[in-house]
């Protein structure tokens, strides 16, 4: 599904800084190379957060340095949820990987919501910051993602992850702003996004261009590129 040129171009997102963009993060960093994110924990990298779709980090990601985000992938073994993000300190976490696609988390909005009223919510009096179920760009996910926030009532989403897969920018920026558009009081996370063209340049100046405009909006808080597996190039 995903362009191995649009993973090549994950190591561009390592460029010449001084200091870490709080905005910039990696969707995946490979266990099968656990050396690579030292590239990603240099002084010259912008890297601030990963996450890996799971609960808790594996020994090379913690070991990292960098921030992890603790995720709730689906609804099997919620109920460790909030012990596990107690005891790593996460101060944010994400919720519910693409439930309105059958072959993800696959979940009933109405389901979704029970979940998170029972078994995240809790986590906001801890002073954690919730993220939201990371919905496909697809047509399945704008419904699922409004009707969850109105069955939802008083739930704490604090930003609002989103995935995009596709070749363009201008697809892209019209889907940043039309998320933004249908929930303009929360801020989004793009935690999951690549360009799926075949051509190095198109991808290369894909990834310049998106990361150029991302960091010029304010309701973007951050982003992450899938994903970083520097040595399968």
């Amino acid at each position: 599904m995903f362009s191995q040129l649009a993973l090549w171009c994950s190591s561009a997102l390592l460029v010449s800084a001084t200091t870490k963009s709080s905005k910039r993060g990696l969707a995946f960093a490979a266990g099968d190379t656990p050396g690579d994110l030292n590239n990603a924990n240099q002084t010259k990298s912008h890297i601030s957060w990963q996450y890996d779709w799971s609960i808790s980090p594996a020994a090379y990601l913690a070991e990292s340095g960098i921030d992890y985000i603790p995720m709730q992938w689906g609804s099997g073994k919620i109920e460790l949820f909030q012990d596990a993000v107690r005891t790593q300190g996460a101060k944010t976490v994400l919720a519910f990987n693409e439930p309105d696609y059958d072959k993800e988390s696959n979940m009933l909005p109405s389901d979704a919501a029970k979940l998170w009223k029972q078994y995240l919510e809790p986590l906001k009096a801890d002073g954690i910051r919730l993220g939201g179920p990371a919905v496909t760009a697809s047509v399945t996910g704008r419904p699922w993602m409004t009707e969850f926030m109105s069955l939802c009532t008083n739930c704490s989403v604090d930003f609002i992850p989103i995935h995009w897969y596709g070749d363009g920018e201008e697809g892209f920026f019209n889907y940043l702003w039309d998320v933004h558009t249908a929930f303009p009081n929360t801020t989004i996370w793009v935690t999951e996004y690549a360009s799926t063209s075949a051509n190095v340049s198109e991808v290369a100046r894909f990834l310049n261009a998106t990361t150029t405009y991302m960091d010029t909006l304010d309701w973007i808080e951050r982003y992450a590129w899938f994903g970083f597996f520097v040595r399968s190039l």
